[in-house]
C-alpha cells in the first residue's frame, strides 16, 4: 500500500504519549525491554521481525536520536511534515512532537533514547547546550562519509557498553551520550553554518524559542516572554527579528499555528475542543487566527488532509 495513502486512511483518534522507551517497545510488538531508567540503545535490524512496520502517529516522552546506515522505502513524518531520507540521515525526535512512520523491514543503524534526567549531571540545559533539540527543529542532518562512519564507530560502542553490566556503566554511557550529542552539534553547526561563539542576540533569541516551546499555549503575548527574559517587548523584537527575519509575535503564532495543524490532523477532537485546548476564548477566535495564518479555515485544512 502507497505509505502516504496508508496515512490518509487512518482513523483519527486521540495521539498517544508513549511516555518511556519500553512502553513504546511493548507498542509496536519489540521484545527488548531497557535495563537502564532513562536510557536505551539498540541496533535496528533487531526490529525484524517482530516489530510493527508502520505507526500511526503519536508523541512520546523521551528523545530519540536515529542513525541509518540503510533508509531503503523508509519514511519519517514529524510535525505533519515528511522529512527527507537520503544519503546517510542523522534525526531526532523530542518530546511533544508527533511522529509517525513506515520502517522498510531492511533498515538498519541505531536508535538511542534518552530522557533529560540521565544526562542531568553532564548537562545543565539540554535544549540550550543542543539547539537541535528544541521542539521546533524537525530537520534530517545528512552526513558525509566520514561523520557517518565516526557516529557509527561511537554507537557501536555505545551498544557494547549497554550489553554488558557493570557498576560504572551508567556513568560510562552518560559520558559517551554527551561525546555523542556534542560531534552532532558540530554537525548541526556546519548545517547552519553558525558561529561556536554566541552573540548575546543569539542568546536571547535560543533563549526566547525554548520559551516559546514551553509556554505558547498558556500565553501570546510577547510581553510575558520579554518579563521572563528580564528585557523589554520591544528589546526583544527587535533582537529576534535581526536575527531571523521574524517578529517575537510571528514566532509565537507560527509555533501554535503547528499545533493547531497537528491536531485538526491527527486527533478527532472537533474545531471547539482545538480553539479551547489552544487557550482560545472563542472557538470563531480560533479559526481566525488559523486562517489569518494559513489561509484556509480549520475545517478545510481537516478535510484536505
Amino acid at each position: 500500500m502507497d505509505h502516504i495513502l496508508y496515512f490518509d486512511m487512518m482513523t483519527k483518534t486521540e495521539i498517544p504519549v508513549f511516555e518511556t522507551s519500553n512502553d513504546f517497545h511493548a507498542a509496536i510488538g519489540f521484545e527488548h525491554r531497557s535495563h537502564i531508567p532513562n536510557f536505551d540503545i539498540y541496533a535496528i535490524e533487531r526490529l525484524e521481525p517482530s516489530a510493527s512496520r508502520c505507526m500511526p502517529p503519536y508523541r512520546q516522552g523521551f528523545y530519540q536520536i536515529g542513525l541509518l546506515s540503510y533508509v531503503g522505502n523508509s519514511r519519517l513524518n514529524i510535525n505533519t511534515d515528511w522529512l527527507t531520507m537520503e544519503g546517510y540521515p542523522l534525526w531526532f525526535v523530542v518530546p511533544g512532537q508527533v511522529f509517525s512512520w513506515v520502517r522498510d523491514e531492511k533498515m538498519a543503524g541505531f536508535n538511542i533514547m534518552f530522557k533529560k534526567e540521565f544526562l542531568m549531571n553532564g548537562v545543565s540545559n539540554l535544549v540550550e547546550d543542543f539547539p537541535f533539540l528544541k521542539m521546533s527543529e524537525n530537520r534530517v542532518l545528512i552526513l558525509t562519509k566520514e561523520e557517518r562512519e565516526s557516529l557509527l564507530f561511537d554507537a557501536q560502542r555505545m551498544n557494547s557498553v549497554y550489553q554488558n553490566p557493570h557498576p560504572y556503566q551508567e556513568k560510562m554511557l552518560e559520558g559517551m551520550l554527551v561525546s555523542f550529542l556534542y560531534f552532532c552539534k558540530a554537525i548541526y553547526e556546519r548545517h547552519k553554518t553558525t558561529e561556536n561563539h554566541l552573540s548575546r542576540a543569539q542568546v536571547i533569541t535560543q533563549k526566547f524559542e525554548v520559551l516559546v516551546d514551553k509556554m505558547y499555549v498558556d500565553t501570546k503575548n510577547v510581553s510575558d516572554y520579554a518579563e521572563q527574559l528580564n528585557i523589554t517587548p520591544n528589546y526583544l523584537t527587535t533582537t529576534v527579528k535581526k536575527l531571523t527575519g521574524k517578529s517575537a509575535k510571528d514566532i509565537i503564532q507560527e509555533r501554535l499555528l503547528m499545533e493547531s495543524k497537528t491536531l485538526l490532523k491527527f486527533s478527532d477532537l472537533d474545531i471547539a475542543e482545538v480553539a479551547y485546548r489552544l487557550n482560545f476564548q472563542e472557538p470563531t477566535h480560533f479559526t481566525r487566527f488559523f486562517k489569518k495564518l494559513s489561509g484556509t479555515t480549520p475545517n478545510k485544512f481537516r478535510q484536505s488532509n
